[in-house]
């Protein structure tokens, strides 16, 4: 009986470790992309741009940045140009795009809302680039930590 327990122990202990390594992949990138100049050779941005609002205000704060902050930080070169609260602010981004394929990479950000890009690989063709964001803004809306979601393709 103590071998048994023992044992389902160690597996719930393996399973709450996956899904902790997985959250902490999807941060990964999600801030290595936060922190570089997009587009480049690596990747491309979708020509339209989603808003979204979490529904805590906090992570709307976290979140804060102009356009020209964002190029300012992102320009430097060093992670550590970027306010250390961002860092709140991007794990909760990840949290919440843990089972998705598409990134979304900050064009800015006010008290109330971000506007992003998709994010893909340079060698996805635009179309299928373009054809991301209405899924994503689907999946976006449907989720108990976003109030808001809109999409401008006027860029």
């Amino acid at each position: 009986m103590k071998n048994w327990v023992f044992a389902l122990v160690a597996l719930l202990a393996l399973v709450g470790c996956e899904q902790q390594t997985t959250n902490t992949l999807k941060e990964s990138e999600i801030m290595s992309l936060d922190q570089q100049l997009l587009p480049n050779s690596e990747w491309q941005l979708s020509r339209s741009v989603i808003e979204l609002s979490f529904c805590r205000d906090r992570v709307n704060e976290d979140l804060l940045a102009s356009e020209s902050e964002l190029r300012g930080w992102r320009g430097s070169g060093e992670p550590t140009a970027f306010p250390p609260y961002r860092d709140e602010g991007l794990e909760k981004l990840a949290e919440l795009l843990s089972d998705q394929q598409r990134l979304l990479w900050q064009k800015e950000g006010n008290i109330s809302a971000q506007r992003y890009h998709v994010a893909m690989p340079a060698n996805v063709s635009k179309g299928e680039l373009e054809d991301a964001v209405f899924p994503l803004v689907a999946f976006l809306s449907s989720s108990e930590q976003v109030c808001h979601v809109a999409v401008d393709d006027s860029y």
